[in-house]
Protein backbone atom coordinates (compact mmCIF):
# COMPACT_ATOMS: atom_id res chain seq x y z
CA UNK A 1 0.00 0.00 0.00
CA UNK A 2 0.94 3.20 -0.87
CA UNK A 3 1.30 6.03 2.03
CA UNK A 4 -0.40 9.12 1.75
CA UNK A 5 3.20 11.32 1.76
CA UNK A 6 3.53 9.03 -1.81
CA UNK A 7 0.10 9.30 -3.10
CA UNK A 8 0.46 12.91 -3.02
CA UNK A 9 3.73 13.21 -4.47
CA UNK A 10 2.09 10.96 -7.43
CA UNK A 11 -0.71 13.45 -7.38
CA UNK A 12 1.82 16.40 -7.66
CA UNK A 13 3.53 14.52 -10.45
CA UNK A 14 0.57 13.45 -12.41
CA UNK A 15 -0.51 17.10 -12.93
CA UNK A 16 -2.74 19.74 -11.49
CA UNK A 17 -6.22 18.40 -13.09
CA UNK A 18 -5.65 15.29 -10.79
CA UNK A 19 -5.30 17.58 -8.28
CA UNK A 20 -8.24 19.48 -8.99
CA UNK A 21 -9.94 16.70 -9.46
CA UNK A 22 -8.75 15.36 -6.08
CA UNK A 23 -10.04 19.01 -4.58
CA UNK A 24 -13.43 19.49 -5.51
CA UNK A 25 -14.16 15.77 -4.64
CA UNK A 26 -12.28 16.52 -1.11
CA UNK A 27 -11.72 12.90 -0.63
CA UNK A 28 -8.09 11.32 -0.46
CA UNK A 29 -7.49 7.64 0.17
CA UNK A 30 -4.67 6.37 2.01
CA UNK A 31 -3.38 2.95 3.30
CA UNK A 32 -7.27 1.75 2.00
CA UNK A 33 -9.09 4.18 4.05
CA UNK A 34 -10.98 6.94 2.90
CA UNK A 35 -10.14 9.93 4.51
CA UNK A 36 -12.25 13.17 4.43
CA UNK A 37 -10.73 16.32 4.46
CA UNK A 38 -11.95 18.48 7.25
CA UNK A 39 -14.37 21.22 6.22
CA UNK A 40 -13.01 24.32 4.43
CA UNK A 41 -12.89 27.54 7.02
CA UNK A 42 -15.87 30.16 7.19
CA UNK A 43 -13.89 33.31 6.23
CA UNK A 44 -16.08 35.61 7.39
CA UNK A 45 -15.37 34.13 11.03
CA UNK A 46 -11.21 34.21 10.39
CA UNK A 47 -8.71 36.55 12.05
CA UNK A 48 -6.24 38.18 9.58
CA UNK A 49 -2.94 38.85 10.53
CA UNK A 50 -3.29 42.97 11.05
CA UNK A 51 -0.57 43.22 8.60
CA UNK A 52 -2.13 42.26 5.57
CA UNK A 53 -5.11 45.37 6.53
CA UNK A 54 -8.04 42.52 5.14
CA UNK A 55 -11.36 44.19 5.83
CA UNK A 56 -14.39 42.07 4.49
CA UNK A 57 -16.76 44.81 5.06
CA UNK A 58 -14.83 46.74 2.61
CA UNK A 59 -14.60 44.36 -0.04
CA UNK A 60 -17.11 42.60 -2.71
CA UNK A 61 -17.77 39.15 -2.52
CA UNK A 62 -18.43 37.22 -6.44
CA UNK A 63 -20.49 34.70 -6.32
CA UNK A 64 -17.45 31.96 -6.77
CA UNK A 65 -17.06 33.35 -3.03
CA UNK A 66 -13.82 35.19 -4.01
CA UNK A 67 -13.39 38.67 -2.13
CA UNK A 68 -11.76 41.34 -3.32
CA UNK A 69 -11.38 44.79 -3.08
CA UNK A 70 -9.50 47.84 -5.53
CA UNK A 71 -6.93 48.98 -3.11
CA UNK A 72 -5.64 51.70 -5.82
CA UNK A 73 -7.79 51.98 -8.80
CA UNK A 74 -6.08 51.90 -11.59
CA UNK A 75 -6.80 54.47 -15.09
CA UNK A 76 -5.27 52.10 -17.76
CA UNK A 77 -6.15 49.61 -19.89
CA UNK A 78 -9.16 46.86 -18.64
CA UNK A 79 -7.95 43.31 -18.14
CA UNK A 80 -10.44 41.08 -19.45
CA UNK A 81 -10.82 37.24 -20.12
CA UNK A 82 -8.34 35.75 -22.87
CA UNK A 83 -6.14 39.02 -22.56
CA UNK A 84 -2.60 38.88 -21.42
CA UNK A 85 -1.43 41.08 -18.72
CA UNK A 86 1.74 41.80 -16.31
CA UNK A 87 2.00 41.87 -13.20
CA UNK A 88 3.92 41.81 -9.38
CA UNK A 89 2.21 40.04 -6.69
CA UNK A 90 1.97 38.88 -3.47
CA UNK A 91 0.62 36.18 -1.57
CA UNK A 92 -0.07 35.33 2.34
CA UNK A 93 -1.95 32.22 4.15
CA UNK A 94 -4.52 34.08 6.02
CA UNK A 95 -2.30 34.67 9.44
CA UNK A 96 0.57 36.39 7.73
CA UNK A 97 2.68 33.72 6.53
CA UNK A 98 4.21 34.47 3.20
CA UNK A 99 3.29 31.87 0.44
CA UNK A 100 4.37 33.25 -2.96
CA UNK A 101 5.25 36.60 -4.21
CA UNK A 102 5.51 36.41 -8.06
CA UNK A 103 8.60 34.04 -8.39
CA UNK A 104 8.49 30.49 -9.53
CA UNK A 105 10.96 27.73 -9.94
CA UNK A 106 12.24 27.65 -13.48
CA UNK A 107 11.25 24.05 -13.71
CA UNK A 108 7.75 24.62 -12.41
CA UNK A 109 6.21 26.97 -14.70
CA UNK A 110 2.34 26.58 -15.99
CA UNK A 111 2.29 27.19 -19.64
CA UNK A 112 0.16 29.98 -19.05
CA UNK A 113 2.08 32.12 -16.89
CA UNK A 114 5.77 33.59 -17.33
CA UNK A 115 8.01 34.99 -15.03
CA UNK A 116 10.41 37.90 -16.42
CA UNK A 117 13.82 36.48 -15.24
CA UNK A 118 15.07 40.18 -15.48
CA UNK A 119 12.94 42.01 -13.11
CA UNK A 120 10.14 39.23 -11.65
CA UNK A 121 6.93 40.55 -13.48
CA UNK A 122 4.32 37.52 -14.35
CA UNK A 123 2.85 37.32 -17.54
CA UNK A 124 -0.42 35.61 -17.47
CA UNK A 125 -3.16 35.27 -20.24
CA UNK A 126 -6.17 35.88 -18.12
CA UNK A 127 -8.86 32.91 -18.64
CA UNK A 128 -6.03 30.17 -19.66
CA UNK A 129 -7.14 28.20 -16.78
CA UNK A 130 -3.15 27.78 -16.24
CA UNK A 131 -2.79 28.27 -12.63
CA UNK A 132 -5.35 28.87 -9.40
CA UNK A 133 -8.92 29.76 -10.22
CA UNK A 134 -8.82 32.84 -8.50
CA UNK A 135 -6.17 34.46 -10.20
CA UNK A 136 -8.55 34.67 -13.76
CA UNK A 137 -11.54 35.77 -11.47
CA UNK A 138 -9.46 38.56 -9.57
CA UNK A 139 -7.50 39.97 -12.41
CA UNK A 140 -10.61 40.17 -14.43
CA UNK A 141 -11.68 43.91 -14.60
CA UNK A 142 -8.51 45.04 -13.18
CA UNK A 143 -7.28 48.73 -15.17
CA UNK A 144 -3.43 49.24 -15.49
CA UNK A 145 -1.86 51.10 -12.71
CA UNK A 146 -4.36 49.46 -10.34
CA UNK A 147 -3.73 47.10 -7.13
CA UNK A 148 -6.10 44.61 -5.86
CA UNK A 149 -6.64 42.55 -2.65
CA UNK A 150 -7.96 39.32 -2.91
CA UNK A 151 -9.01 36.73 -0.09
CA UNK A 152 -9.37 33.30 -2.21
CA UNK A 153 -11.38 30.43 -0.64
CA UNK A 154 -9.57 27.14 -0.81
CA UNK A 155 -12.11 26.02 -3.31
CA UNK A 156 -10.44 29.00 -6.20
CA UNK A 157 -6.90 27.74 -5.12
CA UNK A 158 -5.56 24.63 -3.73
CA UNK A 159 -8.51 22.93 -2.31
CA UNK A 160 -8.54 20.05 0.81
CA UNK A 161 -5.11 18.81 -0.34
CA UNK A 162 -3.11 21.98 0.06
CA UNK A 163 -0.17 22.64 -2.72
CA UNK A 164 1.97 20.22 -4.63
CA UNK A 165 5.24 21.82 -3.21
CA UNK A 166 3.91 21.99 0.96
CA UNK A 167 3.93 25.89 1.01
CA UNK A 168 0.12 25.82 0.99
CA UNK A 169 -1.99 23.69 3.40
CA UNK A 170 -5.35 22.03 3.06
CA UNK A 171 -8.53 24.25 3.13
CA UNK A 172 -6.08 27.03 3.76
CA UNK A 173 -8.23 30.80 2.84
CA UNK A 174 -5.22 32.94 1.33
CA UNK A 175 -4.79 36.61 0.62
CA UNK A 176 -3.69 38.30 -2.60
CA UNK A 177 -2.40 41.45 -3.54
CA UNK A 178 -1.80 41.93 -7.28
CA UNK A 179 -0.29 45.24 -9.19
CA UNK A 180 -1.50 45.36 -12.44
CA UNK A 181 1.65 46.40 -14.63
CA UNK A 182 0.21 46.41 -18.27
CA UNK A 183 -2.90 45.00 -20.18
CA UNK A 184 -1.04 42.91 -23.76
CA UNK A 185 -3.34 41.65 -26.20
Amino acid sequence: MQSCDSARLLIGAVGRGLLALAAVGGVFACDGERTVEPEPPDIESLVFAPELGVDLSQMMLLGSGLYIRDLVAGDGALADQQVGVRFNYRGWLHDGTPVDQGTYPANELSPGAFVNPFNGEVYYLIGSGQTIAAWDLGLDGMRVGGTRQLVVPPRLSYGALGSPDGRVPGNAVLVYVFELLAVEP
